[in-house]
């Protein structure tokens, strides 16, 4: 089970020229599709008199469905936003959007031309950032009898599970977090160490 991705740690801009129009790449994580939209359109309203803002943005998977989007922003079609989600793609990443700003300088650049800009503008601002791997994991709530709190433990040790909080009254309660890979084995393992004697659910 795939239970990790690569995404970028913080915002990013990047300018490169060609024939005399600027182009400016700004990078920024994204942790939904409305979080990526917003961001968007302030970076289009910092650039408000731009000839074009082209963008493209890519978000985890959400129950297998991929979610992404890309625009041309008035450029010719296929020319500027397919280009900058390609170069998401081609990085490996998600949850990452970028904004590439153009000032058009008289010359026209021509489709392949504009193509190869709005690519290398993508390529050159996520050069420059840090790309880190963000884990997915789900938390559980495990109610025990107080005499299975060391076996509870001592498997969760075992398998390096991180808890994050616990109460202990008449019973004990354990909120902890398991990387998605080893949820089946985690919960398997506390099933048998305790012989069933536990209430676990997910949270």
């Amino acid at each position: 089970m795939k239970d990790s991705f690569k995404t970028i740690k913080e915002s990013a801009r990047a300018e490169i020229k060609i024939q005399r129009s600027k182009f400016i790449a700004s990078a920024f994580p994204c942790q939904s599709q409305d979080e990526a939209e917003s961001e968007i359109e302030k970076i289009s309203d910092e650039f408000h008199d731009a000839s074009h803002n082209c963008y493209g943005y890519r978000i985890y998977p959400s129950e297998g469905l991929d979610i992404f989007r890309y625009s041309d922003a008035g450029e010719p079609s296929g020319t500027a936003g397919r280009p900058i989600y390609d170069s998401i793609v081609s990085a490996g990443l998600f949850n990452t959007g970028i904004v590439v700003t153009r000032y058009f300088g008289g010359i026209k650049l021509g489709t392949g031309g504009l193509k190869r800009a709005y690519r290398d503008a993508a390529r050159s601002v996520l050069e420059s950032v840090k790309i880190v791997e963000v884990l997915l994991t789900q938390e559980y709530k495990v109610k025990f009898p107080l005499n299975l709190t060391n076996i509870i433990l001592r498997t969760l040790s075992s398998e390096g599970i991180k808890v994050l909080d616990s109460i202990y009254t008449d019973e004990g309660e354990i909120i902890f977090e398991v990387r998605l890979s080893l949820t089946e084995k985690v919960e398997q393992e506390l099933m048998s160490a305790t012989n069933a004697r536990i209430e676990l659910e997910k949270i």
